[in-house]
């Protein structure tokens, strides 16, 4: 289903250019699936987007819910408080955050990993919504007080033993083999944005999947500090994956 929202028309069914707004509206879509040959239904929705959203992924009961945002918009009116939070904290299915222009399908996805149930549940779901994608794994560390040292002090050290850990956190997941053989593993020394910016430039990632939760509260309890990170950082699409308690 291809949804679009508008601000709800008053009680006498909407003013002449409200009805022309939504007329347009109603218009685009169907223009839109037409000029793709996209054989999918559409809505036209007034009222609460966000709201709209989850009623309608609801009555369909949707597997992933689908919103485009520009990345050149200014990272603060999107990533606190809007719309994308609003739908990650109140809704179920993953959310697929899209950046760039709709292309060929996935096929090199980076998984952000802090080795926690939330981590876990974003590889599982990237391995069954892409069997076929590369994949690697990843996980930034910090050492205090290292920004002298670097890779020659215990930061060096660290990252051997994190990387030891990393394999044990996967093991211990139980994968299919041929799930597991497709996955590398990145352990790297730095702040998330840095390394995770890195790796997307470098090995050409088209995706990158995180993990949250769905605990109320303030937006950073519910979407977590290092997934808004991501968000705000990356120049590819981004999943979303609430682990619901």
């Amino acid at each position: 289903m291809i949804l679009h929202v508008l601000p709800e028309l008053n009680d006498a069914g909407g003013s002449v250019g409200e009805q022309e707004n939504a007329s347009r509206a109603e218009e685009r879509l169907r223009d839109e699936i037409k000029a793709e040959d996209i054989q999918v239904p559409t809505r036209l929705a007034f009222g609460d987007v966000v709201q709209e959203i989850l009623k309608a992924s609801a009555e369909i009961s949707a597997d992933l819910v689908v919103m485009g945002i520009s990345r050149h918009d200014e990272i603060g009116d999107f990533v606190v408080g809007t719309t994308v939070e609003r739908v990650v904290r109140r809704g179920s299915a993953p959310l697929l955050v899209v950046k760039e222009q709709a292309g060929p399908h996935y096929s090199n996805l980076l998984v952000g990993t802090d080795f926690s149930d939330n981590s876990v549940i974003a590889l599982r779901t990237a391995l069954t919504f892409f069997p076929k994608a590369a994949m690697t794994v990843l996980h930034a560390y910090q050492v205090r007080l290292e920004t002298l040292r670097g890779r020659d002090g215990p930061a060096g050290n660290r990252q051997a033993e994190i990387a030891f850990e990393l394999e044990a956190f996967l093991n211990n997941i139980d994968l299919p083999v041929e799930a597991r053989n497709r996955i590398d593993v990145n352990v790297d020394y730095g702040d998330v944005c840095s390394v995770a910016g890195e790796h997307v430039r470098t090995s050409h990632t088209d995706l990158t999947v995180i993990g949250t939760h769905g605990r109320s509260g303030i937006v950073a309890e519910v979407l977590g500090s290092t997934a808004r990170e991501l968000m705000a950082c990356l120049d590819c699409d981004l999943l979303l994956v609430r682990r619901v308690s």
